[in-house]
């Protein structure tokens, strides 16, 4: 199945459709086509200042400049345990990728051991002498900046000192040239406000900028970002539009300086930018954000030379490292990346005149439970670009999707140029790298038709699959690989199938489906309207008739809302089928992901029982003589799929998959309908899996598969007026497990007038019904079978006044299995209107729990017994409640 623009559930998870690299200033802003996009245009005087460096930097230092010597320990372990891997099992590989993990915990020395790093002599300046409180409360901005100027003013070498505390500041811009070095001494933390303002695009919160022999020494310093607020409002998946959003640490034109020692947290974008950088060394820096922090690179590096990053812990939501035009002679080693998207050069080739990339170095490292291991990323139609010795040694993976990649048609947002790219990659090396890999394909070198890799090699890999699709496979278009050393998997035996990428992507408007609507509906004979493989965003749309001919919608593609809670009309739905005949939806197993993970979190149905300004999934209104098969509703943001004022319908394999606190998020819900036919059904939701509201009548649940939920309900009924009655419903051959109700008819105390007869529940097995951890108040009696005339969900009822509802002719028959609770059978009339004819037969439902044997308990009715009947009925008379 394709992924389209985000993911959340594992088949959708967003694969690195991160925002495209237009934040970095190498990356150029989109020009006419995103107009929110436009590259920051510096002031004159910055521009000035970037020439006369750029020129002096030139004559300073050669391409070749020399990078800091290795650093044992951390890395040392990652490569003794890598070295040492099996692949004669996917365990094997994984408890290696597992040791290496662990070894590289703590096994960096203190960074003043390792790098000598001792505050200068010469002046110390408190930044709490010139008033910073450090209380996390008091804006402490202009303290920072007065102890700066005087800093860049001093005539000797100078340190800061920021002691401990939270220091809460504002944009800072710490910027030189300075007359002498500069140490920044850190035992505090820095805290960003967590309000979300906009900023100049590529614009940080913390800035160095035109520095030399600059030494920033952290101790463990953390910059905090705030970021969280940022996320869920940042609609970076849908539009690719971020940048307006600051950057935690900004290290601008840096030369011979050290940072170490500092961890960032919680960006609300990229944690670290380093820009037109020379002989930088970062070590000991740390990443924290968690994998829902979208478009959070951890550490991107663009146009600088000599940059090396060392023993460094990255957790985020995007590219743990990401490697951009005009970047020269960088090292990366001891790196441990995960959760996040990898260890990435790229993307290039989006905008032209990017500088090349030449001599990179990832050593050393372990990458666990990403999107990506290491990989090369460059989009397709670009224009020429390069890059040349780029080498991947010793690195461990622990479960890593794809975990050798290189990418040359990458397209993260579906709007790509055509034509293949013309970045040209050349001297790369994929030298012992080893673990695991959560998908079959674990090496995939993907080159550009029109530029294919030159002089690519594949050294001792030994990737073991840990999915169930069979063993790890490796695919490549448009490379001959060198081979040495051992190779699991075998190298390049498919070829790459792009079609089949897990980020592609096809973003379709509302206008385009109705466009085809009318032209389908309006024809006067039948018609199909194909939806092709892909992922379709759409807004609330309906497809209405009457039409003039049949119509067929023929899915292969998925369709998937946005994620935002928007009010809606209550009781609408987002995709609408209104007023058809003879209307056939072939889903092809399509997806409707409704994506409603923040509704359920913003939803205050647990407290009011007020949740219908929130759409329903999926709304089959006043259709006739029709067909819906193979359709799958996920995540809805209330009821997955609405049945209404609808005659001869069948709903033939159909899946609903929501978790179980999802509330009020019903499976499907029938209505006023008559002669609709529910066949095979598999239903995870976090409420009724089917509810069967007034009006139906010759209603035929078949074959249903129920769990987690709250079972399969007649009702809740009663709680308005002139409800129509319910008759002639059978559910039958049903499995209902680890749910918090089996079947159930549920009515309203106090309620008006109502009739629900002639209703069958056989042939159900029940599987540890049981109660419900995230039920609402009363909601539910977590009882195999169970009549509930005293139904009082939110505690708002008409108390001690019994229902009108009257309920004749019901049938309980051939249920068997397991309760969790004791009591398994209850049956609770209402006291003013007695039940009738009510029949148990063949009943068989044990409890193995402490409070001993099953029970049948009953109230104002009398029921017909036949055959076997475990527990014993009505031995006990109900009361309301668990």
């Amino acid at each position: 199945m394709a992924i389209s623009i985000a993911n959340a559930a594992k088949d959708l998870k967003e694969k690195d459709v991160g925002v495209q690299r237009n934040l970095h200033e190498d990356d150029k802003g989109d020009k006419k086509d995103d107009k929110g996009d436009k590259k920051e245009a510096p002031n004159k005087d910055d521009k000035k200042d970037d020439k006369k460096d750029d020129k002096k930097e030139e004559k300073e230092e050669s391409v070749g400049s020399k990078v800091a010597k290795k650093v044992k320990g951390a890395a040392a372990s990652v490569a003794s345990a890598a070295s040492n891997a099996s692949a004669a099992s996917a365990a094997s590989a994984a408890s290696v990728a597992s040791a290496a993990s662990g070894k590289i915990k703590g096994a960096v020395a203190p960074i003043g051991d390792k790098l000598g790093l001792k505050a200068p002599s010469g002046p110390s300046i408190d930044v709490k002498a010139s008033g910073a409180k450090g209380d996390g409360k008091t804006d402490d901005t202009a303290a920072f900046m007065a102890v700066w100027k005087k800093a860049i003013e001093a005539a000797t070498p100078t340190t800061i000192t920021v002691p401990k505390g939270d220091y809460l500041v504002n944009e800072l811009m710490l910027e030189g040239p300075s007359k002498c070095a500069i140490t920044f001494d850190m035992h505090g933390n820095l805290k960003a406000p967590s309000a979300v303002t906009t900023r100049k695009p590529h614009s940080g919160w913390v800035n160095f900028r035109k520095l030399k022999d600059f030494k920033l020494i952290g101790n463990g310093a953390i910059f905090d970002g705030q970021g969280s607020v940022a996320w869920k409002v940042n609609d970076c998946k849908q539009t690719g539009k971020c940048n307006n959003l600051p950057i935690n640490i900004r290290l601008t034109q840096l030369n011979n300086s050290i940072i170490s020692g500092i961890t960032s947290t919680n960006s609300k974008l990229f944690h670290m930018n380093i820009h037109q950088c020379t002989n930088v060394t970062l070590q000991d820096v740390h990443i924290d954000a968690p994998p829902e922090s979208l478009n959070t690179d951890g550490i991107h590096v663009g146009k600088s030379v000599g940059v090396t990053i060392r023993g460094s812990k990255i957790k985020t939501g995007d590219d743990c490292i990401s490697i951009g035009g005009g970047t020269e002679n960088l090292l990366v080693e001891g790196v441990e990346c995960g959760p996040g998207h990898g260890l990435s050069i790229g993307s290039l080739g989006k905008y032209p005149n990017e500088q090349p990339v030449k001599g990179i170095t990832i050593r050393k490292c372990i990458i666990k439970h990403t999107d990506n291991g290491v990989r090369i990323k460059t989009w397709p139609g670009s224009p020429p670009g390069l890059v040349s010795g780029a080498l991947f040694e010793d690195i461990t993976m622990d479960n890593v999707s794809l975990p050798i990649l290189v990418d040359q048609v990458y397209c993260p947002h579906g709007k790509c140029k055509s034509g293949p790219s013309k970045v040209q990659l050349e001297n790369l090396s994929f030298k012992n790298i080893r673990g695991t890999s959560s998908t079959k394909i674990a090496v995939q070198l993907n080159c550009s038709p029109g530029c294919p890799c030159k002089n690519v090699a594949l050294a001792d890999i030994n990737l073991v699959s840990t999915g169930k699709e069979g063993a790890a496979v490796s695919a490549c278009s448009n490379v001959k690989p060198t081979v040495t050393g051992k190779m699991i998997p075998a190298a390049c035996t498919e070829e790459c199938k792009p079609e089949k990428k897990a980020k592609t992507v096809l973003l379709v408007l509302v206008v385009a489906f109705t466009a085809v609507w009318k032209t389908a509906c309006e024809a006067p004979g039948p018609s199909t309207i194909t939806v092709p493989k892909g992922d379709y965003l759409v807004n609330n749309i309906e497809f209405l008739g009457p039409c003039k001919g049949p119509v067929t919608f023929e899915m292969s593609g998925n369709m998937k809302a946005p994620a935002t809670v928007a009010a809606v009309k209550p009781n609408s739905g987002w995709v609408d089928f209104t007023n058809l005949a003879d209307f056939t939806l072939n889903g092809n197993g399509a997806i409707f992901d409704g994506q409603g993970s923040l509704a359920w979190k913003a939803n205050d149905c647990a407290k009011t029982g007020k949740c219908n300004s929130l759409p329903i999934n999926i709304r089959f209104t006043g259709l006739t003589n029709s067909k819906i098969i193979g359709i799958t509703s996920t995540n809805s943001k209330l009821f997955h799929m609405n049945v209404l004022n609808c005659k001869n319908v069948t709903l033939e394999n159909i899946g609903i998959d929501a978790p179980p606190e999802s509330l009020n998020t019903d499976g499907i819900h029938i209505g006023r309908s008559v002669g609709v036919n529910l066949i095979g059904a598999k239903v995870k939701t976090g409420d009724d899996c089917v509810s069967i509201g007034d009006g139906t009548e010759n209603l035929i649940v078949e074959n249903v598969e129920c769990g987690p939920g709250h079972g399969i309900a007649v009702g809740s009924l009663g709680r308005y007026p002139n409800e129509q009655p319910v008759r002639g419903v059978t559910v039958r051959k049903c499995l209902i497990k680890n749910t918090s109700n089996g079947v159930r008819i549920k009515t309203w105390p106090g309620s008006p007038p109502g009739i629900a007869s002639n209703i069958i529940f056989e042939d159900i097995t029940m599987d540890n019904v049981r109660p419900s951890l995230t039920r609402r108040i009363c909601d539910g009696l977590s009882t195999p079978i169970l009549i509930d005339q005293e139904y009082c969900p939110y505690a708002d009822c008409k108390a001690g006044v019994p229902s009108k509802v009257k309920l004749s002719d019901v049938t309980f028959k051939n249920i068997k299995g397991t309760s969790a609770t004791k009591t398994a059978v209850k049956l609770i009339c209402s006291v003013g209107t007695p039940c009738t004819n009510v029949a148990l037969a063949n009943i068989n439902l044990v409890h193995n729990g402490p409070e001993g044997p099953a029970v049948g308990a009953c109230a104002n009715m009398k029921p017909v017994l036949t055959g076997q009947m475990i527990p014993p009925a009505c031995t006990e008379i109900a009361k309301p409640g668990p």
